[in-house]
């Protein structure tokens, strides 16, 4: 294949660091969820910008019956263990203290939107979202899964009805400039697949974490097209969807969604083509 193209994808974990405020003693950090706190269950009408507060989101919730662009599925605190060493922390501390929070409401709620959605959540149209609850010190965060228009996850899209193990019935088939459509259509990327980073809780390497993003879509690619990991098509080039920024990676499932791209618009699925000619349109 040709070389890989790397798209990015930010998992948000949103109202960070500036919701910090409040930090000294050992104070006692309240186990119930405050009143801005989200109902499980809730939905919500929020754009990207919206959903990169903290909650409560503006506009409230709304009727999930009704059309609604996010869904709250888990909310949950950090440990206090780590709200502590915050309270705690001085000069660079304060920043590592806060990235050891948000990684661990990421983890949490990627851990729960697989449940939640009842399969892979990098196999469907979707985006997990994690955002910290006002006031943000006692550490409680919100879990919300929310549809997308394309893999950068950048475009909320509106739907009705929960989410709930509906995540095989929003299945990823194929993508134009980044936006998901059928592959009956005109198209110029097909879904091939997902890749995974291990040891979990690996420490972030740029370099390292794009070539093994590289290889591994590269390989889920070719099983994709039935062929072997030792051939190569070269007018075909291999693209990872995920984490590939430190704050991207905190907290990440460290997996990736793999695309296989042509350069000139495709028609119709290249699953299992082999060798077989590209079905241009």
């Amino acid at each position: 294949m040709r070389r890989v193209i790397f798209i990015v994808v930010v998992l948000a974990l949103v109202g960070g660091g500036a919701y910090w405020l409040l930090r000294g003693g050992d104070r006692k950090i309240p186990k119930t969820p405050p009143a801005a706190a989200p109902q499980v269950g809730s939905c919500w009408s929020v754009d990207a910008a919206g959903a990169k507060a903290a909650f409560p989101w503006a506009g409230g919730p709304v009727d999930c019956a009704a059309a609604h662009t996010a869904e709250v599925f888990h909310v949950g605190q950090a440990t206090d263990d780590l709200l502590h060493r915050l309270d705690k922390a001085k000069g660079q501390d304060v920043a590592i203290a806060q990235n050891l929070l948000y990684a661990q409401a990421r983890r949490a709620c990627v851990v729960q939107g697989t449940a939640f959605l009842g399969g892979n959540w990098h196999e469907s149209k979707v985006q997990i979202l994690a955002s910290w609850i006002t006031p943000a010190k006692d550490g409680f965060f919100g879990c919300a899964v929310a549809p997308v228009t394309g893999p950068a996850g950048d475009e909320l899209a509106t739907r009705e009805g929960s989410l709930a193990k509906a995540g095989p019935s929003l299945p990823i088939e194929c993508i134009s400039a980044l936006k998901y459509v059928g592959c009956a259509g005109p198209h110029d990327g097909e879904y091939s697949g997902s890749y995974s980073i291990a040891p979990m809780d690996a420490p972030f390497d740029e370099t390292a974490v794009r070539n093994a993003s590289a290889k591994g879509c590269t390989s889920v690619g070719l099983r994709y097209l039935g062929l072997a990991e030792t051939a190569d098509r070269a007018d075909l080039s291999a693209a990872a969807v995920g984490p590939k920024t430190g704050s991207a990676w905190l907290g990440s499932d460290q997996t990736f969604a793999c695309y296989l791209m042509s350069a000139r618009p495709l028609k119709g699925s290249i699953q299992k083509l082999g060798t077989g000619p590209l079905p241009f349109a």
